[in-house]
């Protein structure tokens, strides 16, 4: 909540002036029935219409003060709420970009975008009912019942009785749903999940049939949604009549009582009105102080998660002052020394890298192999900072990489990972995302990636427009596109993460001759033992561990599982 109100400062104006108009509005509103019990009691008992068309046009001056102060309540209202959740939400998006793989691993995908909109949203309406209402319900509540008490006490005792039974249901109300509240955000995190993962695989769906699979998948989880969803919706339900029932019965106690006072002289018709038109405010303002605490029961459990990514720190950061670094003598460009690392929340003892040590020289071809799941992309995210190294040290220039900025590091090392993404957007916008880039650099990075032979071709050549995901392209073209983003600014180390695999061998050739006229330092990590057979140095993992690391025709003699990967794909 503290976070809110620090929002509230920029709006303060406004923040103010909602509740003194509120204010004077239900000071208006409590008026009207004073009027109304005059215009009965002096007026119509004395048959006088010049004193109940001077009370009637006072009564609709207060109305029409009531409209006008609403109206302005309600404008200021929405430019706070809705600047708070704006200025809420641009916070959040800005603390997401600073997450590394690990917090956004922890998240997830889906919860943080329902976390964008839902959440912030929810925000959004809670701060509109608070100050519309959240002055204006406890002023009518306190000062209609004072007025009442005013009128005839024993009467007001009697609506008096039903405080306690009415503050017994809404302690219920609140002790039940809360739980509830939190339970549906996650099932519609869920919901969110299941529809981006089909969304995004659709293709996979319909290529192994399975699309009635996906539909009964989006059913259970829906149906856990909307079941938790009616539970709530069943107390919500249960509220607001038996309010009603508490209210009406202290109603008709008091036509019932009312009667006798007047017969007796202590009340005059009048009264017996405006105690009733106090009844039917504090009716209403026990209902909308129902709807408030629902709200606000529902809310806590959004700014409880809008909290836990706010006050997540970041993995990986740069430290506090970091200057940037210019390294002009150094013997080798990166070195991992006894490097091991686990991903958070990984089951057992054992480490995903396991003392992992190897040095690259500047200018070198470095290839990296293995299977399916050794750890390849893992060293990759490693050098990139992606991740930090559970032990050991990574040396970039001689200096561990945790000194220097965040932003240096990824503007001298370029990356190109596995899975290929394009932005929609113009390919010169695409290409521009390292740097801003002239059209002859972006043209030189397409020729080295082997792409600008299909670029040339287009009739929109680097205007041409890019989908979302690159689904105007095909794979062996975006990666060629990809390869060459990554070229853009002259990156003094490039690491291409298995970045050729849906290249023909011919393509693979020309693009590995292309990229050693660059003067950078390359790292080649590939399944494919004819791309990195010519790097300088090879290096072999098998689980996390370095099984071997050398020449090819070195690792042809001493090492087994780089031999069997060559022969396999050889033959």
């Amino acid at each position: 909540m503290k976070r809110i109100l620090g929002y509230l400062k920029k709006y303060k104006w406004y923040a103010l002036i909602v509740p003194i108009f509120k204010m004077l509005e239900a000071v208006l509103e409590l008026l009207n029935p004073i009027l109304v019990a005059k215009m009965i009691d002096v007026g119509v008992k004395n048959a006088d219409w010049s004193y109940i068309v001077k009370i009637g046009a006072l009564i609709l001056i207060s109305c029409v003060s009531c409209f006008i102060l609403s109206i302005i309540g309600q404008k200021c209202s929405a430019k706070t709420s809705i600047g708070v959740a704006t200025s809420y939400r641009k916070d959040l998006f800005n603390k997401i970009t600073t997450f590394s793989h690990a917090e956004l691993d922890k998240f997830g995908t889906a919860s943080l975008v329902n976390r964008l909109t839902n959440d912030v949203a929810q925000v959004e309406n809670a701060v509109g009912m608070f100050m519309r209402l959240m002055i204006r319900v406890p002023f009518l509540l306190v000062g209609a019942f004072s007025l009442s008490l005013a009128i005839n006490k024993k009467m007001s005792l009697v609506f008096l009785a039903f405080i306690p039974i009415i503050s017994l249901i809404l302690f219920f109300y609140i002790k039940k749903t809360t739980p509830y509240f939190k339970s549906v955000r996650v099932k519609l995190d869920n919901i969110s999940r299941v529809t981006k993962e089909n969304l995004s695989g659709t293709r996979v769906i319909r290529a192994f049939n399975k699309e009635k699979d996906e539909e009964k998948r989006f059913e259970d989880v829906s149906e856990d949604f909307t079941s938790t969803s009616i539970k709530v919706s069943k107390i919500s339900a249960f509220l607001n009549p038996v309010i009603y029932l508490i209210v009406d019965i202290a109603t008709l106690a008091i036509l019932y009582f009312g009667s006798f006072q007047i017969n007796i002289g202590h009340l005059s018709q009048g009264d017996v009105i405006a105690l009733i038109d106090y009844v039917s405010i504090i009716t209403i303002s026990l209902l909308l102080l129902s709807r408030i605490i629902a709200l606000f029961v529902r809310t806590s459990a959004s700014v409880h998660r809008l909290n836990e990514v706010m006050e997540t720190e970041p993995s990986v950061q740069s430290k506090p002052n970091a200057k940037r670094l210019k390294r002009t003598n150094y013997s080798s460009i990166m070195e991992f020394k006894n490097v091991c690392f686990n991903y958070s929340g990984s089951t057992g003892t054992k480490s995903f890298i396991k003392d992992l040590s190897f040095e690259i020289l500047p200018g070198q071809t470095i290839g990296i192999i293995g299977g399916t799941g050794s750890g390849k992309t893992t060293v990759a995210s490693l050098m990139t900072r992606f991740y930090d190294a559970t032990s050991g040290e990574i040396l970039y220039k001689g200096v561990n990489i945790k000194d220097y900025p965040i932003e240096q590091l990824r503007q001298e090392i370029s990356i190109v990972q596995q899975r290929s993404i394009l932005f929609s957007g113009s390919l010169r916008e695409n290409m521009q995302l390292r740097a801003n880039a002239s059209d002859e650099e972006i043209i030189k990075a397409l020729k080295i990636s082997q792409a600008w032979q299909f670029v040339s071709e287009w009739k929109a050549g680097l205007d041409y427009q890019i989908m979302a995901g690159g689904k105007n392209v095909s794979g062996g073209q975006m990666q060629r596109l990809t390869i060459a983003r990554a070229l853009i600014g002259n990156p003094e180390m490039l690491i291409l993460d298995d970045s050729s695999s849906a290249l023909d061998f011919l393509t693979d050739k020309n693009l590995r001759d292309a990229i050693k006229t660059l003067k950078c330092t390359t790292v080649l990590i590939s399944q494919r033992a004819t791309s990195i057979m010519n790097a300088d140095l090879i290096i072999v993992l098998e689980n996390g561990d370095v099984v071997g690391m050398g020449k090819h025709k070195d690792l042809m003699k001493s090492c087994d599982i780089y031999k069997e990967i060559y022969l396999s794909q050889s033959k």
